[in-house]
């Protein structure tokens, strides 16, 4: 049994910057889900749905046991509409990971799984049930490798463009905090991850959707905004200083 100690904030700022990651697919349920891993003194939550990934981290107070345990992408939301926060309410909650029982059909059979169990000051408590079925396998089991292989490559040179696919742009706007900003690194081809890091407590992997058609300078050279803006910098240069 693992017991883990955090505000109502906190909880939330692990769990919802993952949540845009999970899959939707009703044909991939192994990825319609949140993995909550607690790895020596870190608690990490980590969601992909095979396009970008999203891992987010919070250091513990103090070391406590290894689990790992998959909740429904959908119960992750609802329990952070269940359990609610502001700036003048704060609560604590207590987080249990551990063995329950699973009742089998209609009869007094039952089934030990793990379970996470969230309770607050107020008394309200909520068990959720590890969601990965065993007989699948555990497609967020490489995340760490999937991470590192980005954090771990040379930052130079880098692919001079990317083709990105819009709808997961916004997927990134919840892990940044009042007041932080996202940076995201490319590598040397096209199509390598893009890897996304937001301060310390989260990072994120982005896979571009292939190549370009044209190469970059045909790009360019094609685009109405080169004749467009011609002009513009054409006046920029006659209006500048000779010492510019």
């Amino acid at each position: 049994m693992t017991r883990i100690d955090m505000t109502t904030r906190e909880w939330h700022e692990l769990i919802k910057p993952v949540l845009p990651h999970a899959s939707t697919d009703t044909d991939l349920p192994e990825l319609c889900s949140v993995r909550l891993e607690c790895s020596r003194q870190v608690l990490f939550a980590v969601a992909t749905d095979r396009y970008t990934l999203g891992a987010s981290r919070h250091v513990l107070d103090e070391v406590g046991s290894e689990f790992v345990i998959h909740v429904e992408r959908t119960d992750a939301a609802n329990m952070l509409r269940l359990f609610p926060y502001t700036k003048d309410s704060n609560p604590e909650l207590r987080i249990t990971v551990d063995k329950v029982s699973i009742p089998v059909g209609r009869g007094p059979s039952s089934v030990e799984a793990l379970g996470l169990t969230v309770e607050s000051e107020d008394g309200t408590r909520l068990l959720l049930h590890d969601r990965r079925n065993p007989l699948m396998p555990d497609s967020l089991h490489g995340w760490r490798k999937l991470l590192a292989q980005a954090v771990f490559r040379d930052l130079a040179p880098a692919a001079a463009s990317l083709l990105l696919t819009p709808q997961f742009m916004g997927r990134w706007a919840s892990a940044v905090r009042a007041g932080e900003r996202a940076v995201f690194l490319a590598g040397p081809k096209s199509t390598d991850l893009i890897l996304i890091l937001v301060e310390e407590h989260f990072a994120g992997i982005w896979k571009p959707a292939g190549h370009l058609d044209t190469g970059t300078d045909e790009l360019l050279t094609g685009s109405p905004w080169r004749y467009e803006l011609a002009s513009a910098l054409e006046l920029a240069d006659a209006t500048a200083s000779p010492a510019a």
